[in-house]
C-alpha cells in the first residue's frame, strides 16, 4: 500500500441533494435514512391512466404502480434563471432540477452561485434518458413547431446539462456532461476530484439527475429480473427481488483539502481517492455484473488512496436488492476485504436504493451525500426493509454485517473511513473512498452585533429568504454568528428583492425592499464634521479593524506628547471621524464625494489621501508640516464654500481649517443629488424615506446604515480586513419558487379537454 499525501485528498464542501421524500431537506434525508423510511409511492389505475400510461399495461398481472417520486419535478424558477415561461416548458425537468442544484451546492459551500470572471469552476454532470422529451414534448405538434430545431435541441439534448449551468452560474472551469448509466454521478465525482489533483479547475461540481414523468410511473417485474415485484428494494434481504425506479438529482461541490482548510471551508468529508474502471467482456451479459471489475475498481480506488481495507468501517453498496446483483457485489468486495486480522472490527454495508428507490444515473451521488452524512453524524445508517439476511449472500467468515438497526459509528485505527461504490449497466464501475473531515482548527470567535443580508430575485423569494436567515441566527450560538454573517454576505448572489437585519439586542424588524435605480443613480456623498460625544466608539474598535487600526496609528504617533485637553479633544475627533469614514469605505460604500469644513475638512483631506494622519494631527498640534507632502485627493472634497478643493498643498488654509470648530450637521455644498450620509464622532445617513432605525450603538449604526445602503443597491464588496479567520458555514439556501412549467402527456391533454 503506497504512503498517502495529504497534497492529493480531495474535500467535499457542499451538497445539495432533490430525493423522493425529503425534497432539498439534507437533514430530513439523513433522517430518512437513519430511521429506515422508504420513500416508494403506490398508484390508483385511475391516476395511471390519467397520466397517459395506457390502460392494458395498467391492467397487467405482472405491473407494479410504484415509483419513488419527487414533488413539484414539474415546477421550476424560471425567473431566477431568467428563462421564459415557454423555453423553460420546453426545457428537460431533469436539467432545470439540475441547474437549481447546482446553485444550491453552491450555496451550501458558502461559494456565490453566480461566480466572478477569472474564477475555475468545473461542472461535471450527467442526466438520465429525457423520457419528458418522448411522452409529453414530441407528441405536442403545436409545441414542437413553436420551438423549432434548434430550440427543442438545447432545451432538451444531454449534451447541454454541464454547459447550461456553466453559462447560467458563470463557471469558466470545464464543463463536461458524462454518461455512464447508473454509475454516472459517481464517475462525475472521480472526474471532478481528478480536475482538481491536475489544477484544470479549483472549485467542481459534480452530480447527476434521473427525474421521469408520470407515464413512467410503474414497472414490469420480471422473475429474477432488476425491478422488485411489490414495489420495495430489499437490498441484502431473503425476501429480495428487485429494485424501485426513482426520481432524484444530486450535486456536491469539491474542493483540494488543503485549500479548503486555508479558506475557511467546512469540510463535510474528504475523498481520499478514487477510481473508474469498466467490467469488458469479463461477465455473462452486457447488462449482468462483473465481480472482477468490481473488486479491481475498489482495490484501485483503495490504492490511490493509501488505504488499508481493515480501516473501511461502512461501504455503501450499489445494492440494487437483486437476485443476481447482490450475491455478486458480496462476492468482490470479500475479493477486497476479506482480512487476516484478528481484531479486524466489522464493516457495515449500506444502501441507499432501499429508501429512495434506484435514481439511475444520480444513484452514486446520492449514496455519496448519504456516506458523507453518515460520517457527520458518526453513526452506522441501517438498511430499510432488511429482515433475514439473504443467505445466497454469503457473509460467514467475511468482515461484513448487514446492519438492520442504526448504531454508533465507532472508529477504526482512530478515524472513521467508508467506501461508496456505483456500477453502471454496460460495466463501467466506479468507487470512492471517503474519509471524515478533520478536527477543525480552534480559533478566535467573537461576540459582537452582526449585519445579515439577504436577497432574492422576487419579493416573495426575498420574504422567504428573510424568514429563514432570522430562524437561522436565533438558533446560532453567538460566537458562530460572524460566520453566518460572512457567509450569507459572500456566499450568495447579490439580487435585487434585499433585506437587511442586525444580530442581538440591536435587531429592529427588517423589511424587504427592491434595489432602487434612481438611488444608484445619486450615488452616497459623505459630510465629514467631526462632532458629536466623544465617547461611545469602543465597540467599533473592539469589532472594526479598519477603525481600530486608525485609532492605533493616531494613538501612537499622540504617545509621549504633552497636550492641552482642547488640543487632545480635537486630536480624538479628527481620529474617530477618519476611523468611521474609512471603516464605510472598506464596507462598500463608495463616495462620490466628500464634504467638511474646519476639522471636518481635514478629514476630508486625510480620508481623500490628500494628507496623512501624521499630518493631519501634526497640524491640530500646531507643529511644523511640509505642505508640498500633500497630494491630490482620489475623489473630490468639497470646502466651505462649496467648491472643490484645488489648492490641495495650500499650507496656511489647512492650518485655518484644524483650527475651526466642528462644523454642524448641515452641507456646505448642494448635493440634494445624492444621498449622503454624516460622520462625526457616529454615523448618521440622511436617506430620506429609506432611513433606517438607528440604534444608539456606534458600531450597530454604522452597520444599520451599510445594510440600508446595501438595499438601495449602493454598496460594493467589502474589504477582506473585515473577514479575516472567518468560515463558510452551511446556511440557509435559495427558496426557489416552484412555478409550473410543463406540458402534459397527450392522455392528460385529453382527458382535460372532455372535463372543460
Amino acid at each position: 500500500m503506497v504512503e498517502f499525501d495529504d497534497s492529493a485528498a480531495v474535500a467535499v464542501v457542499g451538497m445539495a441533494v432533490r430525493v423522493p421524500g425529503a425534497e432539498r431537506d439534507l437533514d430530513l434525508f439523513w433522517h430518512h435514512v437513519v430511521n429506515g423510511i422508504d420513500a416508494v409511492t403506490f398508484f390508483t389505475p385511475e391516476q395511471l391512466v390519467g397520466w397517459g400510461v395506457p390502460k392494458d399495461l395498467v391492467e397487467r398481472p405482472d405491473f407494479v404502480p410504484a415509483r419513488a417520486v419527487l414533488r413539484d419535478a414539474d415546477c421550476f424558477d424560471h425567473r431566477l434563471f431568467s428563462y421564459s415561461p415557454s423555453d423553460s416548458t420546453l426545457m428537460d425537468p431533469q436539467q432545470r432540477i439540475l441547474l437549481e442544484c447546482a446553485w444550491a451546492a453552491l450555496e451550501h459551500a458558502g461559494h456565490p452561485p453566480v461566480a466572478a470572471d477569472g474564477n475555475r469552476i468545473g461542472v461535471y454532470v450527467g442526466t438520465g434518458l429525457n423520457v419528458y422529451l418522448l411522452d409529453n414534448v414530441w407528441p405536442d405538434e403545436r409545441a414542437v413547431e413553436a420551438a423549432g430545431g434548434l430550440g427543442l435541441i438545447i432545451g432538451s439534448d444531454k449534451d447541454f446539462a454541464s454547459t447550461r449551468i456553466a453559462y447560467k452560474l458563470n463557471l469558466q472551469g470545464p464543463a463536461l456532461t458524462l454518461q455512464t448509466a447508473c454509475s454516472t454521478s459517481l464517475v462525475a465525482v472521480h472526474q471532478a476530484a481528478q480536475a482538481l489533483l491536475t489544477y484544470d479547475a479549483d472549485l467542481a461540481l459534480a452530480g447527476g439527475a434521473t427525474v421521469a414523468p408520470p407515464t413512467r410511473r410503474g414497472h414490469l417485474h420480471e422473475p429474477g429480473g432488476i425491478f422488485s415485484a411489490d414495489g420495495r428494494c430489499r437490498a441484502f434481504d431473503a425476501a429480495a427481488d428487485g429494485t424501485v425506479p426513482g426520481d432524484g438529482a444530486g450535486v456536491v461541490v469539491l474542493k483540494r483539502l488543503a485549500d479548503a482548510l486555508r479558506d475557511g471551508d467546512t469540510v463535510h468529508a474528504v475523498i481520499r481517492g478514487c477510481a473508474v474502471n469498466n467490467d469488458g467482456a469479463r461477465k455473462a451479459g452486457f447488462t449482468a455484473p462483473g465481480p472482477t471489475g468490481q473488486a479491481g475498481v475498489i482495490s484501485a480506488a483503495l490504492s490511490v488512496a493509501g488505504v488499508d481495507p481493515d480501516t473501511i468501517g461502512l461501504v455503501e453498496t450499489h445494492g440494487t436488492g437483486t437476485a443476481l446483483g447482490d450475491p455478486i457485489e458480496v462476492a468482490a468486495l470479500r475479493q477486497v476485504f476479506d482480512s487476516e486480522r484478528p481484531d479486524r472490527a466489522p464493516c457495515a454495508l449500506g444502501a441507499a436504493k432501499s429508501v429512495v428507490g434506484h435514481l439511475d444515473t444520480a444513484a452514486g451521488v446520492i449514496g455519496l451525500i448519504k456516506t458523507v452524512l453518515a460520517l457527520k453524524h458518526r453513526v452506522i445508517p441501517p438498511i430499510a426493509h432488511l429482515a433475514t439476511p439473504n443467505p445466497a449472500v454469503r457473509l460467514d467468515g467475511s468482515v461484513f454485517e448487514l446492519p438492520a438497526a442504526a448504531r454508533p459509528w465507532a472508529p477504526i485505527d482512530g478515524v472513521r473511513r467508508a467506501g461508496v461504490s456505483a456500477f453502471g449497466i454496460g460495466g463501467t464501475n466506479a468507487h470512492v473512498v471517503l474519509e471524515e473531515a478533520p478536527a477543525a482548527r480552534p480559533r478566535p470567535r467573537r461576540h459582537v452585533t452582526e449585519l445579515v443580508l439577504v436577497s432574492a430575485k422576487t419579493a416573495a423569494a426575498a420574504q422567504d429568504s428573510l424568514d429563514r436567515a432570522v430562524a437561522c441566527v436565533a438558533g446560532t450560538a453567538p460566537g458562530e454568528l460572524a460566520d453566518l454573517a460572512y457567509t450569507l454576505r459572500t456566499g450568495r448572489a447579490e439580487l435585487p428583492w434585499r433585506a437587511a437585519f442586525l444580530t442581538g439586542a440591536h435587531a429592529s424588524p427588517p423589511t424587504v425592499r427592491q434595489v432602487a435605480a434612481k438611488a444608484r443613480a445619486r450615488g452616497v456623498a459623505l459630510h465629514l464634521t467631526g462632532a458629536g460625544e466623544l465617547t461611545g466608539n469602543r465597540p467599533n474598535y473592539d469589532a472594526d479593524p479598519v477603525y481600530r487600526q486608525v485609532v492605533d496609528e493616531g494613538v501612537a504617533l499622540l504617545r509621549g506628547r504633552d497636550l492641552d485637553e482642547a488640543v487632545q479633544e480635537r486630536c480624538t475627533r479628527l481620529l474617530a471621524c477618519v476611523g468611521l469614514a474609512r471603516s464605510l469605505r472598506s464596507r462598500g460604500v463608495a463616495p462620490r464625494a466628500l464634504a467638511g469644513v474646519g476639522l471636518g475638512a481635514v478629514a476630508c483631506a486625510v480620508v481623500a489621501g490628500t494628507m496623512s494622519v501624521a499630518d493631519a494631527l501634526a497640524l491640530i498640534r500646531g507643529a511644523d508640516v511640509d505642505g508640498s507632502r500633500f497630494g491630490p485627493p482620489d475623489l473630490p472634497v468639497h470646502t466651505c464654500g462649496g467648491e472643490p478643493l484645488t489648492e490641495y498643498d495650500d499650507l496656511a488654509y489647512w492650518r485655518a481649517q484644524a483650527a475651526e470648530p466642528p462644523a454642524p450637521a448641515t452641507l456646505p455644498v448642494d448635493l440634494d443629488q445624492v444621498l449622503w450620509i454624516e460622520v462625526g464622532t457616529s454615523v448618521t445617513p440622511h436617506l430620506g424615506p429609506d432611513q433606517p432605525a438607528l440604534p444608539a450603538d456606534r458600531h450597530a449604526r454604522l452597520l444599520a446604515t451599510v445594510g440600508a445602503l446595501w438595499q438601495l443597491g449602493v454598496v460594493d464588496a467589502w474589504d477582506p480586513a473585515h473577514d479575516a479567520g472567518r468560515r463558510r458555514v452551511p446556511a440557509p439556501t435559495y427558496p426557489f419558487a416552484a412555478t409550473r412549467h410543463y406540458l402534459d402527456a397527450p392522455a392528460t391533454r385529453l382527458d382535460t379537454e372532455r372535463h372543460h
